[in-house]
């Protein structure tokens, strides 16, 4: 097995807050599945997100897989803005690219999207390097 994975970012469609267009942006998401007591997730593109401290995912993703949210140890969460969110500590495994990591995730109701962050997958790895001209990501 490769001891390094490369994905490339993944196109989304957004609108442009200054003209209100429908522009296309690259995010650096990865494609991931999460596992709880051997129930697994759908697909998920998770954001690749350098500024979050720990991985944060949507309560519904976590009920989706049969986990009681609220029996998980409550965490604050602060983010963007200085705005507070309340989210409970599960362990999990999370698929990406063939491999399993055990990971602790933050699960919120406040969350809209997955985020993996330093403390719970980028640890995982010796180096992430983000290619901005090539919108991709490498892992080894």
């Amino acid at each position: 097995m490769s001891k390094w994975f490369k994905v490339t970012y993944y196109p989304y469609i957004a609108e442009d807050l200054q003209t209100g267009k429908q522009v296309e942006i690259f995010r650096p998401t990865i494609p991931i599945i999460v596992v709880y007591k051997g129930k697994s997730s759908w697909d998920l593109q998770a954001l690749v997100d350098s500024g979050s401290d720990r991985n944060l995912f949507p309560a519904q993703v976590g009920e989706y897989i049969g986990i009681d949210i609220k029996k998980g140890k409550p965490r604050p969460i602060r983010g963007i803005g200085d705005y507070d969110v309340t989210a409970y500590t599960h362990k999990v495994k999370i698929l990406a690219a063939g491999k399993t990591f055990d990971a602790e995730v933050d699960f919120s109701y406040e969350q809209k999207s997955p985020l993996l962050g330093r403390s719970g997958f980028f640890d995982f790895f010796k180096e992430i390097t983000f290619n901005e001209k090539k919108k991709e990501i490498i892992f080894k």
